[in-house]
């Protein structure tokens, strides 16, 4: 059987969040049969899924996820004209719904809208998440009931640890599941498997396009019962962690992924980082501009804090480097590149 599958739903709603992102909700019979479990459908911390966007006037792509290799190849061979795209986003949020139909799995989806700034214009994400309207039909390629959720977040490396998250918008809705997720208990894992602890500390940072995009609804809900503190919003979490969110409003003077690099320097060198380490920076393997993206996480056998960054690849680079010069270990470092400056990315 095969651990990936293609599920029809429709979209019952659609509500713009933040100045840069819409919301799409989507309901349907078949996505009782995601890996679930006995918890039923809820956050799930970091997990993905993709998107068959049809080209424009065109019907849906049947895929055939019995050969997914063979089908991908073939579907890559025609134009997009023809085909569409694929593109991966990043489950919300999820819950039952009351439908005409009776009662039925609803999924949220967070697409950010905005102008792709190296060719112009809407990308085809943003373009059919700000078009959607309730009643559209979305294909979606999930793990099946059998499998396991997607995911490069470790709650066991997080667990009775010190995190730090930081990312782009894009990882906005990643970093809000992970706290929803710390917040209620909620494990990736099977419901059979042993939960792991929650972290001690957790310290999320994330740069968004402007003001109007640091808004509650874009947010983990524990920020609706978090306390001001010099900009950052401080609550203690149901399972006991002791969350920071910092939003950082890159607006129209800073350039891209400069205030989160700002932010991080500061956490590192708050951490009294030692110059012992600071020679590792140097030659760093594998950081070269090889035109690829970046994916790498850390090691689930580490025991130090544990670092997440997730933002355009060039941006999770240059954030890893940042951390190795300051004498964190690379392994302690999961980096993951979720979208690449003038490149689509499936």
């Amino acid at each position: 059987m095969s651990d990936i599958q293609a599920v029809m739903t429709r979209v019952t709603r659609t509500e713009m969040v933040g100045e840069h992102l819409v919301r799409v909700s989507v309901a349907g019979e078949e996505l009782r049969t995601l890996p679930w479990g006995e918890s039923g459908p809820g956050p799930r911390a970091d997990a993905y899924f993709k998107v068959v966007i049809p080209a424009p006037g065109r019907d849906h792509v049947r895929v055939d996820s019995s050969d997914l290799s063979r089908w991908r190849q073939e579907y890559l061979s025609r134009p997009e004209t023809e085909r569409g795209w694929i593109r991966t986003y990043t489950l919300r949020d999820a819950r039952v719904v009351t439908t005409e139909r009776g009662e039925v799995p609803e999924m949220d989806i967070d697409v950010v809208v905005h102008e792709d700034d190296v060719h112009g214009g809407l990308g085809p994400g943003a373009r059919w998440g700000s078009q959607l309207v309730p009643a559209d039909t979305v294909q979606l390629l999930v793990p099946s009931a059998t499998g396991t959720w997607w995911a490069c977040w470790d709650e066991h490396r997080a667990g009775n640890n010190h995190v730090v998250l930081a990312g782009d918008e894009t990882a906005v809705p990643a970093a809000a599941a992970i706290v929803d997720c710390v917040d209620q208990a909620i494990s990736l894992g099977k419901d059979s498997a042993p939960a792991p602890g929650a972290p001690q500390t957790l310290h999320v940072a994330v740069e968004v396009p402007s003001h109007g995009d640091a808004t509650l609804p874009a947010g983990p809900a524990a920020l609706s019962r978090g306390v001001m503190s010099n900009g950052d919003i401080r609550v203690t979490l149901d399972s006991g962690t002791e969350l920071t969110w910092t939003w950082l409003e890159r607006g129209e003077s800073a350039a891209r992924n400069e205030p989160l690099e700002s932010w991080l320097r500061q956490q590192l060198e708050g951490r009294a980082a030692t110059a012992r380490h600071a020679a590792s920076a140097t030659g760093e393997e594998g950081d070269e501009d090889t035109g690829e993206f970046v994916w790498a996480t850390a090691d689930a056998a580490g025991h130090g804090p544990y670092w997440f960054l997730a933002a355009e690849s060039s941006a999770v680079k240059s954030l890893r480097r940042m951390c190795v010069s300051h004498g964190v270990p690379k392994t302690d470092i999961s980096f993951m590149g979720y979208w690449k400056r003038g490149r689509a990315t499936e």
